[in-house]
């Protein structure tokens, strides 16, 4: 399927849904956007039920999915316990029901039905998955604020039964993968066409680097052994792998996940990060403003660009991640409403976890193999994937 973006930077999927009577306008399903979370498992969507009494919509800016009119929409009845995604006394007048919470205050709850989807190819075709599981969406709650948000739910592609690459698996093989083209957020409307792919439609690349895909306990996260850092090729000899190491109680560690848009890195390992970026840049005029979370911020100079802002590299096991400055740093013409040239750092400090989000994964093609455990990754021109 195609992937969109919104600013300021959230990657969506665009899926179709649902078995409708052809109208004029419509074609006999009808199509949205899910924001593509890999950090999840469900995918869920709001339904008609959230305009009810007693249901919560957020602002989009399609109608929500009339599910009640659609021929292939199924709930799932708790009484017949022949559906394993379908958890016992979980259960809203005789439906199955489901609840997700996410870090950013987003959260859905609703019921659990089967459905039709229908995903778009990059050879023009429509790849139709019968009786997908989802969440069909009546109580949510989401911060993507105002009413020409397109996103209308969250696709999930984490481990876990519910995910569309274990549901699918004869489609996907376990497979997916995406190339994230950086975020122009003065230019949104000329995003390039890119594509989540799965299965065969995977191009095969011998150049990829390989590293370890870890499954914890029962969390939908993908984890990643990262070991280390570098700096314009420089390691930051103070950390150890220690200090990214996963703890028996399942905190801890690295994760990948396309559904945080800037990195985080767990506060020892940034602490020292901000330390050799400040040595880096002393000869600059650092500001004092903050931008959201964004602590490290500098005055440039005019038209300077990426130019002479420096690397890092993530050191996974078996394999190197360089992030480019641009997918590094954050240029920007102003901060909050003061106007002036700066640059930010795009990383922001955690207490219990470090993850890699989808700013630092841009230019680069991932590929997820659930099936091998592993993460193949490598540079990419990702305005070029279609």
């Amino acid at each position: 399927p195609q992937v969109g973006i919104q600013s300021p930077y959230y990657y969506m999927v665009k899926i179709g849904i649902g078995t409708f009577k052809p109208e004029p306008r419509y074609p006999s399903f009808r199509s949205y956007y899910l924001y593509m979370d890999s950090g999840s498992d469900l995918l869920w969507m709001q339904c008609e039920g959230c305009r009810a009494s007693g249901g919560r919509c957020f602002p989009q800016k399609e109608p929500v999915y009339p599910n009640n009119r659609s021929s292939s929409y199924r709930p799932i009845l708790c009484n017949k316990n022949n559906n394993s995604l379908c958890e016992p006394n979980h259960c809203i007048n005789g439906s199955c029901s489901y609840n997700m919470s996410y870090l950013d205050n987003t959260f859905s709850s609703g019921i659990l039905a089967s459905e039709n989807f229908v995903f778009n190819s990059d050879v023009g075709r429509t790849e139709v998955v019968r009786n997908l599981v989802f969440g069909c969406g009546v109580y949510n709650r989401k911060t993507y604020g105002n009413s020409s948000n397109q996103i209308a739910g969250v696709m999930g592609l984490g481990w876990g039964s519910y995910s569309i690459v274990a549901q699918a698996n004869s489609i996907t093989r376990g497979i997916f993968s995406y190339c994230l083209p950086p975020v122009d957020n003065k230019n949104t409307s000329n995003w390039p066409i890119t594509y989540l792919r799965f299965g065969g439609d995977v191009i095969k690349r011998p150049d990829l680097k390989v590293t370890p895909l870890l499954r914890v306990k029962d969390q939908t996260v993908y984890h990643l052994v990262l070991q280390g850092i570098s700096i314009n090729n420089k390691r930051l000899t103070s950390l150890s792998d220690r200090d990214f190491q996963l703890r028996g109680d399942g905190s801890g560690g690295c994760i990948i996940d396309s559904g945080t848009p800037f990195s985080r890195l767990v506060q020892p390992a940034y602490t020292v990060l901000i330390k050799a970026l400040k040595r880096h840049f002393w000869n600059r005029r650092s500001s004092k403003l903050n931008l959201g979370g964004l602590e490290l911020c500098y005055e440039r100079r005019k038209n300077e660009g990426y130019k002479n802002l420096p690397s890092m590299t993530f050191h996974f096991k078996n394999a190197d991640l360089v992030v480019r400055p641009e997918s590094l740093f954050l240029v920007l013409d102003k901060i909050g409403s003061v106007k002036g040239e700066y640059f930010c750092l795009a990383i922001i400090p955690s207490d219990f976890i470090s993850v890699l989000g989808s700013y630092q994964q841009t230019n680069q093609r991932f590929v997820y193999d659930t099936k091998q455990n592993q993460l193949l990754f490598g540079p990419q021109d990702c305005s070029k994937d279609a």
